[in-house]
């Protein structure tokens, strides 16, 4: 052995212990030898320090040879204990074998003591390779890994239980099988392969390789080999050993992982990663749309602030307001004037929002970009528009009011002095029904698509409210609802107005009208001779009327602010054969705001 053995040899006698320590010293290559000549100071040095092997004589005054075995505390008790005794009987030399000593020998001349200093050799060297087993052993259990030994002629010789686990057999079942059993051919010969290149001169002293595993039952498992040779001297092959890892989570995770990058790289908005831990907040990752929108290249985009799109005329507004957020660690949302790489505008909306460690610490930023360019095209134009509409409704309402007064005015003058006053009444009519166009032409133009803040109103009570500020004559009205809708008060107030003039014009000022519930929204009905089919499909065309005398308007005003809270509006009849309004939809959609 190439490490030092400490040797305790206790004998009564000190000449015996000088010749066994002479011996020892000569027969074995390195050794030191503690003499003391009674068991009681053998125990204290063996609490005093760590010895490899104790040779106690037999027949001492104090405790005999045996005795000392059994009182060694036990922490020490695995330590070889050779009995060298001069005094030998079958009888001791059964009570040594059945205390569970070492080794027992008869005291003698030279060959006695070669064969005491062979045996102190051969027991120390087990006792410590022991002692390396038991704690590779405590290690692997420990560590709870399937270990595996095939012999040099490729048979399992020993699994543990969690190999046995792994694949679903008894530990049984496997010892003397082949690697095939558990494996697929390709699976065996790249094992092969990968023993060979360990045991060639020039190889790795470890192999490590993917493996499918197939158990006893279900599918095959993917596991992790951690292949080596065991430890042979000249040209014996003893076999080989293995550590596997059942990798079935992380194939899971690396996969969803793929995917999840995938997705991100193909996603249809520009998506970055900055680095909060880097200077600057450098970005870490840009997608192909981003790419795409920008015209910078990964490599350009990677390493610097995302700041690099702004332009002169960027709002600092907006960039503050980003700042800010990322100053707080809260997301936000906002526009921006952004540059691409050919220095072309296109408008940015950009989301960001913190990515948090366990311990809620801000580590990364994620951050969306959508070019919104020709929806802020597209904006910019209806502002337009309605700047136009506004224009024609001032212009509407300035020159050709102000002349339709002027005219009703001299007609009503002339009237008075007129002997032709059906002409005259004719006339005023006429200027009675343009006046009435030109409102509502105005209405329309001023009021457009959208609707104010909404807010929750009582159906009923707007209901009842609208049928006050309209010239119903005899006219009744039944409500029949206590539902709440989300929606702008005046608007809805409009609706129902042109609803029950429509009404009254079409059936007459003894007409009935109810409204009442649907499941999703509310219905306004009369019990007149309903529509007239030859204006049914046209029936909320702006001018479209089905009487005489009437602008055709007010059912182009009711489809306008239905549509503009995300409604429906539809015409059918009502339960009494009338003309019935059914305005569905209502509160399942966010209306339209300014």
């Amino acid at each position: 052995m190439s490490a030092a053995i400490d040797v305790l040899h206790v004998d009564d006698d000190p000449s015996v212990l000088d010749l066994t320590e002479a011996y020892l010293e000569r027969e074995l290559d390195s050794v030191a030898v503690t003499s003391v000549t009674d068991p009681e100071t053998a125990l204290d040095r063996l609490d005093e320090a760590a010895f490899d092997c104790v040779v106690s004589d037999y027949d001492m005054p104090a405790m005999d040879g045996i005795e000392l075995f059994d009182a060694i505390p036990e922490e020490y008790q695995k330590i070889p204990f050779v009995l060298y005794t001069g005094k030998g009987s079958e009888e001791i030399a059964s009570q040594a074998i059945n205390a569970g000593v070492t080794g027992y020998f008869q005291k003698g001349g030279p060959e006695q003591l070669r064969r005491l200093a062979n045996r102190v050799d051969q027991a120390v060297d087990e006792y410590r390779t022991k002692e390396i087993a038991e704690r590779y052993s405590t290690v692997i259990e420990a560590l709870g890994y399937p270990v595996y030994v095939v012999d040099e002629t490729g048979e399992f010789r020993f699994v543990n239980e969690p190999f046995a686990e792994l694949t679903g057999y008894e530990r049984e079942e496997i010892i003397g099988e082949k690697p095939g059993f558990i494996k697929d051919d390709a699976a065996v010969r790249e094992a092969e392969d990968r023993l060979g290149t360990i045991l060639s001169s020039s190889g790795p002293d470890v192999q490590h390789f993917g493996v499918d595993i197939f158990p006893k039952e279900g599918e095959p498992i993917p596991c992790r080999d951690h292949m080596a040779a065991l430890p042979y001297e000249g040209e014996t092959f003893d076999g080989s050993v293995g550590i596997l890892r059942d990798v079935s989570d992380e194939r899971q995770r690396r996969e969803e992982l793929e995917t999840k990058t995938r997705a991100l790289d193909e996603a249809p908005v520009g998506i970055t990663v900055t680095d909060a831990e880097r200077p600057d907040n450098q970005m870490v990752y840009v997608n192909d749309r981003f790419v795409e929108m920008t015209g910078y290249n990964r490599e350009e985009s990677i390493g610097v602030n995302c700041r690099f799109l702004q332009g002169p005329d960027t709002e600092e507004a907006s960039v503050q307001e980003l700042r800010d957020a990322i100053d707080a660690d809260e997301p936000t949302c906002v526009e921006l004037l952004n540059y691409r790489k050919d220095g072309t505008e296109f408008w940015n909306r950009v989301s960001i929002a913190p990515i948090c460690d366990a311990d809620g610490a801000v580590t990364h930023w994620v951050g969306f970009q959508e070019d919104i360019t020709e929806f802020k095209e597209r904006e910019e134009a209806l502002e337009r528009q309605n700047d136009r509409l506004d224009s024609f409704a001032s212009i509407v309402s300035h020159d050709l009011r102000n002349p339709l007064n002027v005219a009703q005015g001299r007609v009503e003058l002339a009237r008075e002095v007129s002997d032709d006053a059906e002409n005259l009444d004719a006339a005023l009519d006429a200027l009675g029904r343009m006046e009435s166009i030109v409102e509502r032409t105005l209405a329309l133009a001023r009021e457009g698509h959208t609707v104010g803040d909404p807010e929750h109103v009582d159906l009923a009570a707007v209901a009842d409210d609208s049928w006050s500020t309209v010239d119903t004559g005899s006219a009744t009205l039944s409500v029949e609802t206590d539902r709440e809708v989300l929606a702008d008060p005046d608007r809805l107030r409009n609706l129902f107005e042109n609803l029950m003039r429509n009404a009254v014009d079409h059936v007459g000022e003894d007409v009935s009208i109810r409204v009442g519930d649907l499941s999703d929204g509310f219905f306004v009905e009369d019990d007149g001779p309903g529509i007239d089919p030859a204006v049914a499909d046209s029936l909320f065309e702006p001018g479209e009327s089905g009487t005489p005398g009437n602008t055709g308007f007010g059912l182009a005003i009711v489809e306008e602010i239905a549509t503009a809270h995300g409604w429906s509006v539809a015409a059918g009849r009502g339960r009494d054969g009338g003309a019935r309004f059914e305005i569905r939809g209502v509160d399942k959609r966010t209306p339209a705001t300014h």
